[in-house]
C-alpha cells in the first residue's frame, strides 16, 4: 500500500527535477491556521507547488500562499494564532518577510519562522 505523504514527495522530487531544467520555480505554503503547515517547493507549475503544500500539511489545511520563487518561509504565533509567508531569492529574505508579516498582526514579536526552505 503506497501512503499519501509518501507519494506526495515522490511527486514532488519529480517535479522538482523538471523546474531546475526550465529555469523558473514556484512555492506554495497551506496550513490549518493553528500550527500545522506543508511546503511546496522548487516545482515547474503552481499546480505542483500547490499539490505538494496540501499534500504535505493534510487534508484539514488550506492552501494560503502561493508564489514564483526560489525560497519560501512560514511564520507563525502561538500566542495569536497569526501567520506571515514569504517568498524570495534567498531563504533570509523569504524568513525575513514571513517574520514581518506574522508580527504586524499580534504584539510582542511572538512569531516564528517555522520553515524557510529553498530550491537549489
Amino acid at each position: 500500500m503506497i501512503r499519501p505523504l509518501a507519494t506526495a514527495a515522490l511527486l514532488s522530487a519529480l517535479l522538482a527535477s523538471t523546474a531546475s531544467a526550465q529555469g523558473e520555480t514556484w512555492v506554495a505554503v497551506a496550513s490549518d491556521g493553528a500550527g500545522l503547515w506543508g511546503a511546496g517547493v522548487g516545482m515547474a507549475t503552481r499546480e505542483a507547488a500547490e499539490a505538494s503544500a496540501i499534500g504535505q500539511c493534510g487534508v484539514y489545511c488550506r492552501l494560503k500562499f502561493t508564489a514564483l520563487a526560489n525560497c519560501v518561509a512560514y511564520a507563525f504565533s502561538d500566542t495569536g494564532r497569526a501567520e506571515g509567508f514569504g517568498a524570495a531569492p534567498t531563504q533570509q529574505a523569504a524568513s525575513q518577510q514571513a517574520w514581518s508579516e506574522c508580527n504586524a498582526n499580534v504584539p510582542a514579536n511572538s512569531c516564528t519562522v517555522r520553515t524557510a526552505q529553498c530550491f537549489q
